[in-house]
């Protein structure tokens, strides 16, 4: 009965270790952030925080270098909280110019196809006003992607407002029977790719 019960503790012991999750390699500068409706945790560069539409809003007004671009800014914030739209925002080291965003949407199949779509959505569409403000993008990439069970669009571009450079990269997924947005504007033309590793299974 003694050993028993001895070969129990160590079977228990051993189970319990064997469930510590290793951090995978290419998320090693990473920590795990909860997407809210998305109901998952996915892991993020570590040094990005959660933050609110409001908080992001405030940073814009206090910023030195406010300008006409910042006012369309704040503006599109405020759009996003009036309309009700689900927006969970990720920055870094408190710079809201470097942000990783997630945009809840409607559920579509993704195919190749929507490549062309969803760049004539931006560029004709949702572009159209910022422009009014001198705003200027290049597109440097557009393709699709597959990752597991995923299917996503990505779109890049380099935005540019007199001297003000921002790389932004806007990814459409598909997870499972959810469909959803994130966006990455970076000052440093870094798309982080590897966060879509999150959706593979």
């Amino acid at each position: 009965m003694k050993n028993i019960l001895l070969t129990f503790i160590l079977l228990v012991f051993l189970s319990c270790k064997s469930d510590k999750k290793e951090i995978p390699s290419e998320f090693k500068d990473s920590n795990l952030q909860l997407v809210e409706f998305l109901e998952k945790k996915i892991y993020l560069p570590k040094d990005f925080e959660k933050t609110t539409i409001e908080t992001v809003a405030e940073l814009i007004k206090n910023s030195p270098d406010l300008n006409e671009l910042s006012e369309y800014e704040i503006q599109k914030l405020e759009n996003f909280k009036k309309m009700g739209q689900t927006v969970e925002i990720f920055i870094k080291n408190g710079n809201y110019r470097n942000n990783i965003s997630f945009q809840k949407g409607n559920y579509v199949e993704l195919t190749k196809e929507a490549v062309e779509v969803y760049v004539d959505l931006l560029e004709n569409r949702l572009f159209v006003e910022s422009e009014q403000f001198g705003v200027e993008r290049k597109r440097l990439e557009s393709k699709f992607l597959n990752y597991g069970i995923s299917k996503i669009v990505k779109v890049k571009y380099l935005q540019t407002f007199g001297e003000e450079k921002i790389y932004l990269t806007q990814y459409l997924v598909t997870y499972k029977l959810k469909t959803f947005g994130i966006i990455v504007a970076s000052e440093s033309d870094n798309d982080y790719q590897y966060i879509l590793k999150n959706f593979k299974k």
